[in-house]
């Protein structure tokens, strides 16, 4: 039996089980500049990337997920029961709405593992690389511009990093539980030794899938050079549920030397982070979310209000949004 959730739900970009909701590829049309579109894109050098996107409307909303989750997690709740569209159906009926797959991404149903539909590359790769692979992607596909980012997890590096390389083009960002520079500068040397060897836990049962993996130090050093980008209408959505490594500890998955009760420390460091974020970006926060790391399937109708907020004061007054 797979223990994929187990080894990576201490970590900031588990791979949990999702239900999904209109996940299927569909046949690739002749156009990604309007009307519906699932298929693959060749953005040259022998690679492709898997793009879906629907509705209609300016600017166009670019999902961008966390690690090791394809485009599908934007179409999931956490909870069949769960009443409301996804966040990918309710966005698309305000505006136009694309998710893509990172190459190593996958989705897991129970036992059931999809690989990622882009191209494979070599692991790990760093929140630059998931840049030039999203502007060559959007490139190829011809979107048009103005776009709003809305990122998870690790996620978040990227879109802020492409808003600082490519200003013109970014008129909104929503970052949902990102994963931030701020975190990691706020531990210890040995919490970031700690922090390090947690989220490089990866599943052997994903490595059949060249699954997606982080560098993260580069990364970081990425944004922090980068700076932050021009003012614009920005949303910070974070979970307000502390990361438990109990019961990882009692399990025996722990890795060796870190301490049981190091998930509050990071949890800690995380909203410090957060906050420091908003107030760097003059970004709305929301810090009651009840959710999880997953807001976007846990909260979608929370999600899909934030993303409408921003759309809507990018196309009316976006020198107007003061957090």
């Amino acid at each position: 039996m797979m223990n994929i959730g187990s080894r990576l739900a201490i970590t900031l970009f588990a791979c949990t089980t999702m239900v999904s909701a209109g996940c299927s590829s569909a046949p690739t049309p002749s156009t990604t500049t309007s009307g519906d579109f699932s298929g693959l894109v060749d953005i040259g050098g022998g690679r492709a990337m898997y793009l879906t996107c629907q509705g209609s409307g300016s600017p166009t909303v670019v999902l961008v997920s966390g690690r090791t989750d394809r485009s599908d997690i934007w179409q999931s709740v956490a909870t069949p029961e769960q009443p409301g569209p996804t966040v990918f159906s309710g966005v698309s009926e305000t505006t136009r709405v694309c998710a893509y797959d990172r190459p190593g991404t996958v989705t897991i149903t129970g036992e059931y593992v999809e690989a990622s539909r882009s191209t494979p590359v070599p692991q790990p790769t760093t929140s630059a690389d998931g840049v030039r692979d999203l502007h060559a992607l959007l490139s190829a596909a011809e979107i048009p511009g103005p776009i709003v980012l809305v990122a998870h997890s690790w996620g978040g590096p990227i879109a802020r990093l492409y808003a600082d390389t490519y200003p013109t083009g970014v008129d909104g960002l929503v970052l949902v539980d990102t994963l931030t520079e701020l975190l990691y500068d706020g531990l210890t040397p040995q919490e970031q030794e700690w922090w390090l060897t947690l989220n490089s836990n990866y599943s052997p049962d994903l490595e059949p899938y060249n699954q997606e993996k982080s560098n993260f130090e580069p990364s970081f050093q990425s944004l922090r050079d980068a700076g932050d980008p021009l003012p614009m209408p920005a949303a910070i959505l974070t979970s307000d549920q502390p990361y438990n490594l109990e019961p990882i500890a009692a399990a025996g998955e722990l890795p060796l030397g870190i301490p049981a009760d190091f998930g509050q420390v990071i949890f800690a460091a995380h909203l410090a982070g957060q906050n420091a974020l908003a107030e760097r970006l003059h970004a709305k926060i929301v810090l009651d979310t009840n959710a999880g790391h997953y807001v976007q399937t846990e909260q979608p109708a929370l999600t899909i209000s934030t993303i409408d907020q921003v759309v809507d004061s990018a196309r009316t007054n976006p020198d107007q949004w003061i957090s």
